[in-house]
């Protein structure tokens, strides 16, 4: 019997191609499983952002109150969906998860995996050896900073210390500081799979490069030139310098003479090997090229040339063995001095960061990981995690890491070893076709070994699926000539399969634009004279290829929107608008060209720069301008400040200013004479109200005043062209909450601020630009890694003929097969002539899984596109190959069209493309005053009559309020009385023998217990029952909220149930109710609304005089 993947009978992993559905699959599998009963907090989801969390989150509350207000037809249909049999009980169950969910006493968690691994920390902190209450940092770079000054403060302090040696031979190995840094950042980047290599070992350092010297086969105290001058080798030498000088060319003659320090007695070998190599081997390392020749033949003979080739085989595969043992050698010490010295500076990494009691994400998931496999009390808290786990689901598992994979693998193994009577399911889904972000560490070889493990101990089935509910057979048909049999990325993929769409009839088009080909630059004649530097510019030539491609694109785009492009499926096509359009980069190096051409065609967009909010235009002038106020002297600050828009003095003020008497600027400034209403009057005053606050105000305060005072925001938007001033005014924005956030606001230091945004540029932590909001439709430019699962109607994809991979130097290569409990080797890769063959051969590994996930990255750009997909590119300045786009010109030699495109009706215009213009006049309808409504007014029941006989100004008789409610409402819980005393003791900070504690408990336990309220809390008694239940409704204009302590649904009536703890409450409680009258209408309103058929009863209930009161409310 097949089951469908969403059954929660099943165990199971999908392997969800792009646009197949993987959400709503999901999504299906969480409503399944409430369905079925499974508790709500049973049920763990995760995830890799928080943005997919919080979708997950919102697409189950939304499909759920669906469910609740389909028809029976409708539903049927949903259920059929779902592969869930719609009879009558199935429709009422189904009815009724969303008002479950809504009040389950624990949620359903849909986290990410650092969440996850944060939550766990929390709950055992002393078992995982963090500090209790820890922050999470997600900026290391001053933390970095501040561990790169301890290390060379250690190493500068103890000059003969093993660590000075190890950086000292660093620098001398790597060839200068620079590539030192990059080399060491690479050593903390990779700190997670450190850890794993090295685990528990006493000696870590000596335990990894031991490893790496089994690995490399070679003797660090061997001598390989021992063996390269023995006299064997040097008669064989002396021969083969005969063989060269009867063939005398000036080349063999040159290397001829070579011989006389190669066979002379005395000379190092060092500087032996060094002359015999320049004779055999080229510049790169590889053989040099003697072959036969005729004359070669005529001058040594047919055997001597024969002999002569025979020596020169023999000698070269001789050296190239020294030379692998020399490089295997330098290798082992290089990679023994990096382990020391990174081991070092991480130590020091973490010491900062535990003095300040953070934890980065690196920390969240080894802590969680080792709390979970290796700590002392690891089944201890695994047994805890495993009762509140009963459903795991993964999404994007393809995106897994090592460690986070081992992380689960505790918990797979208690649901693979625990009750089998016990329901309890495990669901993946990913697709390994779609990982690209193995920058951080992501493995998409787990997600085979993962459902093989389940499989195994589970009986996991495999579901995989590869039919589109997103884009046009055109779209799919691209794809599949690219990646199948014999298609130019065939093997590329892993195990790809042919995909389909459900939309068989949807027009699209895929189409490759022009290649932008490079434009020769004319060489300049000759000069006759030097330049004069201060009357004639340096003639620059700037590599446009890029702005032309960009300016094709927007041409392309405008051309779609003039012709009224229709987009959508037949019956619901619409006019194409810009927000429809989805430009896509693999990196960010010519993002500027793309947004410059858009600029100019008037294009509104989306850019795709990350940290670049210091760097925009409106927000350097805000720096300049603090600058400025704390150091008036600054004469270039200040002429920018002037000249931006917040003044918007000319050229002419400002020659008036440099012509002025002698003095700094601002002191000139201080004494013009322009007249008022001039911007440089306008700039005198107010620079000189805002230096006389800037000492004295914090730094929020201070930018508070100037944005108001100086009107920042509507001056900028002044000289901005209309499409750019969303994103111009969530700038400045930005800007200000800067100064709430940079250290949490505790610094008001005006130059403590200047000083750590300038950290932050020097860090690469710069803010990104703030994203606009409240603006037209604009074209969204970003990476194809940013765009990982969105999806556009039309996608262009750029500069896709840029050569793919890179041949990086002093960076960390890391071998952890995916079945392997802990990585193989951490290698630092050095420069390529330098490289042994252990190395070449794992370099040659790393290449080939690069060029996979490239592979990947082009499928996950191909497959954004919903209709329209185009291909730009330009033609590199070097080399002949087209990277992406030489692939698709393979599979297009003309452009692929499917479907029918959807007439636009009669009359229907293309949108005009936009030209900037001047601000329309404001229509007169749209002059007139209009009556605004009242402010909507909340209503909180409970503050809406006076306290009366209340302990609410007695801080004492607010902590008894809290205690008696929280013990009556967990008396009346699942829980039942298991240590309710206890618990709230707990959560008030009380000690377990505190007599009012024990006296509040007495109190609430004779409230539950008492026979009269019998019906309030014997379950026998009524259908259902809620505690703490909020209810918001809206009421006369107005927003009624309440929290109702307890209600009590009953076959004919509704019970509200109202605590009151009043500890004089013995006397009149008939008339002490009255006062409550206004407060429990409220109440009984609202529940009405939700049983209009049911009788309502508001019941007051005094605790400390154990009795209850029926309040009328009509």
């Amino acid at each position: 019997m097949t089951h469908h993947p969403s059954d929660p009978a099943v165990n199971a992993t999908v392997m969800a191609s792009a646009g197949t559905g993987k959400t709503w699959l999901l999504v299906t599998r969480l409503t399944r499983l409430l369905f079925e009963g499974a508790p709500p907090d049973g049920i763990l989801a995760i995830t890799f952002t928080r943005k997919a969390a919080a979708e997950m989150q919102t697409r189950l509350a939304e499909r759920l109150l669906r469910l609740a207000a389909l028809d029976d037809t409708a539903l049927a249909a949903e259920l059929g969906q779902m592969d869930i049999a719609a009879t009558p009980e199935a429709r009422a169950r189904a009815r009724g998860l969303y008002e479950e969910l809504l009040h389950a006493p624990r949620p359903l968690r849909t986290t990410t995996f650092h969440a996850f691994c944060q939550e766990i920390l929390r709950r055992f902190p002393l078992e995982a050896d963090v500090p209790p209450g820890f922050e999470l940092t997600e900026k290391s770079g001053e933390l970095r900073a501040a561990a790169w000054e301890a290390l060379v403060s250690e190493a500068t302090a103890e000059a003969q210390s093993v660590l000075a040696r190890d950086l000292g031979l660093l620098l001398e190995l790597c060839g200068g500081q620079g590539n030192v840094t990059a080399a060491l950042d690479s050593f903390l980047d990779h700190r997670s799979d450190w850890w794993a290599l090295t685990g528990d070992q006493a000696d870590g350092c000596g335990h990894a490069a031991a490893q790496l010297r089994q690995r490399l086969q070679v003797d660090p105290d061997a001598d390989p030139l021992a063996g390269l001058f023995t006299p064997p080798t040097l008669a064989q030498l002396a021969e083969f310098r005969d063989l060269l000088l009867q063939h005398a060319t000036k080349t063999n003659a040159e290397h001829a003479a070579q011989f006389e320090i190669i066979l002379a007695d005395g000379v190092a070998p060092a500087r032996r090997h060094a002359v015999l190599a320049g004779v055999f081997l080229k510049q790169d390392g590889e053989p040099r090229s003697r072959k036969e020749s005729k004359t070669q033949a005529q001058k040594m003979g047919p055997a001597g040339e024969a002999r002569f080739l025979e020596l020169h085989g023999l000698m070269c595969a001789q050296l190239l063995r020294v030379r692998d043992v020399l490089a295997a050698q330098q290798t082992l010490t290089l990679n023994a001095a990096w382990y020391r010295a990174g081991q070092r500076l991480l130590e020091h990494y973490q010491r900062i960061k535990e003095e300040q009691r953070l934890l980065d994400f690196t920390d969240l998931e080894w802590r969680a990981y080792r709390l979970l496999t290796a700590a002392d009390n690891a089944h201890w808290v695994q047994y805890k995690l495993d009762q509140r786990i009963d459903h795991l689901l993964v999404d994007e598992f393809q995106d897994t890491n090592p460690t986070q994979w081992r992380l689960l693998l505790p918990l797979l193994e208690e649901m693979a070893g625990g009750n089998p009577e016990r329901r309890r399911s495990v669901f993946l889904v990913g697709d390994s076709k779609q990982s690209i972000y193995r920058f951080r560490r992501a493995e998409p070889r787990l997600f085979h070994v993962a459902h093989q493990w389940l499989r195994d101990r589970l009986a996991a089935t495999a579901h995989p699926l590869h039919v589109s509910y997103r884009s046009a057979p055109a779209i799919m048909e691209c794809v599949n000539r690219l990646y199948t049999d014999d298609g130019p990325l065939c093997g590329a993929l892993d195990a790809f399969t042919p995909h389909d769409t459900h939309h068989r009839q949807l027009w699209g088009r895929v189409e490759l634009l022009p290649l932008v080909e490079a434009v020769t630059e004319e060489v300049p004649a000759p000069r006759a004279a030097l330049r004069n530097p201060l009357q004639e510019p340096r003639i620059t030539h700037e590599d446009e290829r890029y702005l032309h491609e960009g300016r094709q694109i927007a041409v392309t785009i405008s051309n779609l929107l003039a012709a009224g492009t229709l987009v959508g499926s037949a019956e619901q096509a619409r006019p194409m608008h810009y927000g429809d359009v989805l430009l896509l980069v693999r990196n960010r190096t010519h993002v500027h060209a793309y947004e410059q051409a858009l600029r100019e065609a008037g294009i509104p967009y989306l850019g795709a720069d990350r940290g670049t909010l210091l760097g925009s235009l409106e927000v350097d002038d805000m720096v300049r301008l603090l600058e400025t106020l704390i150091a008036p002297y600054n004469n270039l600050a200040l002429a920018q400040v002037l000249r931006s828009p917040l003044f918007a003095c000319s050229d002419a003020d400002l020659i008036t200013l440099a012509h002025g008497p002698r003095g700094a600027w601002f002191e000139r400034l201080q004494q013009t004479d322009a007249g008022p209403g001039t911007p440089l009057r306008r700039a005198a005053d107010c620079l000189d109200r805002w230096h006389a606050a800037a000492g004295a105000l914090p730094i929020h305060d201070l930018l508070d005043r100037v944005y108001s005072e100086g009107n920042v925001i509507a001056r900028y938007e002044a000289a901005f062209p209309a499409h750019l001033r969303p994103r111009l005014r969530a700038n400045l924005t930005r800007f200000i909450e800067l100064a709430l956030e940079i250290d949490h606001g505790r610094y008001p230091s005006l130059t403590h601020f200047l000083a750590r945004l300038g950290e932050m540029r020097e860090q690469d932590e710069a803010p990104d630009e703030a994203p606009a909001s409240g603006a037209a439709e604009r074209v969204r430019l970003m990476t194809i890694h940013a765009a990982k699962g969105l999806e556009a109607p039309v996608v262009f994809l750029a500069d896709t003929a840029a050569p793919g991979g890179s041949d990086r130097p002093w960076h960390a290569l890391v071998g952890w097969p995916a079945e392997a409990d802990t990585p193989e080797y951490l290698l630092l890769v050095g420069k390529k002539a330098e490289q042994d063959a252990y190395t070449r051969g794992q370099l040659e590994q790393e290449q080939a899984a690069e060029r996979r996930e490239a592979a990947n990255l082009l499928y996950v750009a191909l497959t954004r596109a919903r209709q329209l997909l185009y291909i730009s590119g330009c033609r590199p300045s070097k080399g002949e190959r087209l990277g992406w786009y030489g692939d698709l010109q393979q599979v297009l030699p003309e452009p692929i069209e499917s479907g029918t495109p959807v007439a636009a009706p009669s009359g229907t215009q293309g949108a005009p493309v936009p030209t900037p213009q001047a601000t329309p006049p404001i229509p007169a309808p749209l002059q007139q005053t209009l009556a605004l409504r009242p402010l909507a007014r909340e209503i909180a029941p409970s503050r809406s009559v006076s306290g009366h006989g209340t302990d609410a100004a007695d801080e004492d008789g607010r902590v008894r309020g809290i205690a008696i409610h929280r013990m009556l409402e967990l008396l009346a819980g699942p829980a039942g009385s298991d240590d309710v005393r206890g618990r709230v003791g707990a959560e008030l900070q009380r000690s377990p023998d505190d007599p009012e504690l024990d006296a509040w408990w007495q109190e609430a336990r004779a409230v539950h217990g008492a026979p009269q309220f019998r019906e309030l809390y014997d379950a026998a008694c009524y259908r259902q029952a809620w505690n703490e239940v909020p209810l918001h409704y809206p009421h006369n204009g107005c927003t009624v909220y309440g929290l109702i302590d307890r209600l009590v649904l009953k076959d004919d009536e509704v019970i509200i149930v109202d605590y009151k703890t009043h500890r004089q409450a013995a006397g009149d409680l008939p008339a002490l109710a009255a006062h409550y009258a206004g407060q429990m209408a409220y109440y009984a309103a609202g529940v009405r609304r939700l049983w209009p058929g049911r009788r309502v009863r508001s019941l007051l209930l005094f605790t400390a005089a154990g009795r209850a009161v029926d309040v009328e409310t009509g």
